[in-house]
């Protein structure tokens, strides 16, 4: 029973850090479109290039989140699956 109760728990907080997860992933996704636009804007090429490079590492923050979203995924359907086997 105690052990149904740690694997019910650990599911619970894994799919709340995935929401949150998901959240901050379209966040940084909102701020590369944000950086592209104001790159496009810029007539300075070192403002155009700086923006353009903060584009790229919101991508990649985005990407990273998202990864991380699908692995806590797998764990709480790992979760999931020992909590339907106990008895």
């Amino acid at each position: 029973m105690l052990l149904r109760c740690g694997i019910e728990n650990a599911a619970m907080h894994l799919s709340k850090i995935g929401g949150h997860a998901m959240w901050t992933a379209k966040r940084f996704k909102s701020q590369a479109a944000t950086c592209a636009v104001l790159a496009k804007q810029t007539h300075d090429e070192d403002s155009r290039q700086r923006y353009l490079r903060l584009e790229q590492m919101y991508l990649h923050l985005a990407e990273t989140e998202e990864h991380l979203v699908s692995q806590l995924n797998v764990l709480a359907d790992m979760s999931k699956t020992k909590r339907e086997a106990s008895p």
